[in-house]
């Protein structure tokens, strides 16, 4: 911008010299008022630069259950119960014998993964819990969790950094940390939960205490964070360590599912609920259960996003008036450029010109510093900018501008060239 600045105050003070074409007579036109223009073309880079910066950190969940290094985990399902359900679901005798299960050949609950998980009951730790939680829900993460591996990571366990390897393991086996004469447990949990929930800044390795609900402390230490999980909330520790806690907390409440196939998972969920209705059994899709975490933090995203689309809709604005006043300003000097030859076609690319150098430039000076700005969050993948969504409003900015500046040069052209001269001598 203060290069531009320069540009159109050096432009204005020495002149450009001969100029052989209709976009370096606009620009040297756009010279004349450089205060004006820079002003406009200000407003509008700000506001593109708000709206590219911003959108690129909009959060949008991932195809249901399609990746395991995802923030489902590659789970389409997930599944709580109010009251406990003893019998492994995974397991088809222990379903058909203790659970009532139909023996049916070809059922999607025999096609799919489940992977039940104990729960010590807690509050909420979410994003959508608007109270600090002072004892968070503690999940025991099961062996076969572990084994399997899979959600995305923001922050890998201490000796566990390299892709190949299993971050889970950091909960396996039961933890014989002792510091200070007290056990410490390491645990998971989702990035947005530690920041933002329990106010823990420092990563991995931090240590903190929570209430165990019967009078005293647990000493858990930070082993891993994941990235946007449908996790979000809860503390998961080892389910051995789950079990010396909690000895009273017996069989499984939250589930992790899923489907053989995508066409099973309408089918899987209503076998299910259908076999397990006497347990409060409730089977909910994943990406809804993520798109719900992620609409927090877009909520607050948008709100910013309104701001930076009420700039560009004012500087679009503001960029017709000054064309109008500059316009009007110079009814002789355009009357007089017809009477000595200028047809109006070229006079009216002159001033579309005029319109759209300032607004052209405003958008790539908004875009390019956006860039700059996002640029070691692209890097890292925490941010991907949409480009169709911005590129359909930035399209529709630009078009209104190539409209106001047509419309604006028609006008201007309208009035015969000798009544125009006429009133500008006297």
């Amino acid at each position: 911008l203060l290069l531009i600045r320069s540009r159109l105050r050096h432009s204005a003070q020495h002149g450009s010299g001969m100029t052989r074409d209709v976009v370096s007579l606009a620009w040297s036109n756009a010279a004349r008022a450089p205060g004006r223009s820079i002003s406009t073309l200000a407003l509008i880079s700000m506001a593109v630069f708000l709206l590219v910066a911003i959108s690129a950190f909009q959060l949008q969940p991932p195809p249901m259950g399609t990746d395991i290094n995802s923030g489902d985990g590659g789970f389409a399902l997930w599944a709580k119960s109010d009251l406990p359900v003893y019998p492994d679901l995974a397991d088809k005798k222990e379903r058909e014998e203790k659970l009532n299960f139909a023996d049916t050949p070809d059922s999607a609950v025999d096609r799919a993964t489940i992977i039940p998980l104990r729960v010590e009951s807690g509050q909420d730790a979410s994003c959508l819990n608007l109270y600090q939680a002072t004892r968070p829900r503690i999940v025991g993460v099961n062996a076969r969790l572990i084994e399997r591996g899979g959600f995305a990571w923001a922050a890998k366990p201490v000796g566990l950094q390299e892709d190949s390897m299993n971050p889970w393991q950091a909960l396996d086996p039961p933890s014989e940390n002792v510091i200070d004469g007290e056990r410490v447990y390491p645990v998971v949990m989702d990035q947005n939960t530690a920041m933002y929930s329990l106010h823990l800044y420092s990563g991995i390795g931090e240590r903190f205490a929570i209430d165990d609900g019967r009078g005293g402390k647990i000493q858990l230490q930070v082993a891993g964070l994941l990235k946007n999980s449908l996790l979000q909330g809860d503390l998961l520790i080892g389910e051995q360590d789950f079990k010396q806690l909690f000895p009273q907390v017996s069989g499984s409440r939250l589930f992790l599912i899923a489907p053989g196939t995508p066409e099973d998972a309408t089918a899987l969920k209503q076998e299910l609920e259908e076999n397990l209705e006497s347990y409060g059994f409730l089977v909910s899709s994943t990406r809804d259960r993520l798109r719900d975490l992620m609409a927090v933090q877009n909520t607050y995203l948008s709100t910013f996003q309104s701001l930076g689309g009420l700039g560009l809709l004012l500087g679009t604005i503001g960029l017709a008036v000054v064309q109008w006043r500059n316009i009007w300003e110079r009814r002789g000097e355009l009357s007089l450029l017809r009477a000595i030859g200028f047809t109006r076609e070229r006079l009216r690319r002159l001033l579309l010109w005029e319109n759209l150098s300032l607004l052209l430039a405003g958008l790539l000076l908004g875009i390019s510093a956006a860039l700059v700005a996002i640029g070691p969050s692209l890097v890292r993948g925490d941010a991907e900018v949409p480009w169709t969504q911005l590129l359909t409003i930035l399209g529709i900015v630009a078009l209104t501008g190539v409209l106001t500046g047509w419309y604006s040069a028609r006008a201007a052209l309208k009035p015969p060239i000798v009544e125009t001269l006429r009133s500008e001598g006297n």
